[in-house]
């Protein structure tokens, strides 16, 4: 379980069909990717996709897509990548963050949760990778871990603005990653390699093409559910005051 000390209360993530802790000292938990919806509480319906590792190697890579298997193949034998897959993180924590932030800003969406990062990493649930040539970092992936699954939580790479050479050149690295990602998880015994979500809407060019990346690699599309629950008193109490003043927020802005 990941827990995150709130302003007002304490919070813990349960993913795919962990259980909460006894005595776990949470007011609210939050239950992270369920293959069942909840009755006693809001639940949030997410598309994602899945790429089954308990198929051999030669089955995985056989699903993908004839242009993204060649990418793949020339970055490993061309262009001298080296991946890092990093299962104690927290030293690397400022070198991510910093990667993935500049990312984020090129991108216009939101910079990475760093008390969600420090969370995930004393619960030893926190997997980093990148991909790099000669000392550079083209590529890096954040995933949470939890039980026989891994979920793709952050994706960032820094292209905009540069040369087309490096564009497809950083392209090949982040598809490359994936694939050298897929093969360390099956060896850790990790069967369920989740991309981290699919856009429910296409009409935006830029969701449709993240999607087109995703499903190259072959993988099933699946329908999961978040919901929320209070714990305790204090969660019974905040919880409805939370969501009410969130609800006030978003109908302001």
């Amino acid at each position: 379980m990941i827990r995150i000390k709130g302003h007002t209360a304490v919070y813990g993530e349960v993913w795919y069909e962990e259980e909460l802790p006894r005595d776990s000292g949470v007011d609210i938990v939050l239950y992270r990717q369920r293959e069942t919806p909840s009755a006693d509480a809001r639940t949030t319906t997410f598309l994602t996709m899945v790429t089954d590792l308990s198929a051999e190697a030669d089955a995985i890579a056989e699903k993908f897509g004839k242009d993204c298997r060649y990418k793949i193949r020339r970055a490993d034998t061309k262009d001298g990548l080296r991946m890092e897959f990093i299962t104690d993180p927290e030293s690397r924590l400022d070198e991510f963050q910093a990667f993935y932030d500049a990312f984020a800003a090129q991108k216009s969406v939101a910079p990475c949760y760093r008390q969600w990062l420090l969370a995930a990493c004393k619960a030893r649930q926190l997997v980093l990778t990148s991909a790099c040539r000669n000392g550079e970092a083209l590529v890096w992936h954040a995933y949470l871990t939890s039980g026989k699954a891994a979920w793709l939580q952050y994706t960032g790479s820094c292209f905009r603005n540069k040369e087309n050479d490096y564009r497809a050149l950083v392209g090949r690295a982040n598809r490359w990653l994936h694939w050298k990602e897929m093969l360390q998880f099956k060896e850790m015994g990790i069967t369920r390699y989740d991309w981290g979500g699919l856009f429910e809407d296409e009409s935006v060019p830029e969701n449709a093409g993240i999607n087109k990346f995703k499903k190259d690699f072959g993988g099933q599309q699946v329908r999961t559910y978040d919901y929320t629950l209070p714990v305790t008193l204090k969660g019974r109490i905040w919880l409805p005051l939370r969501d009410a003043w969130r609800r006030r927020n978003s109908a302001l802005s």
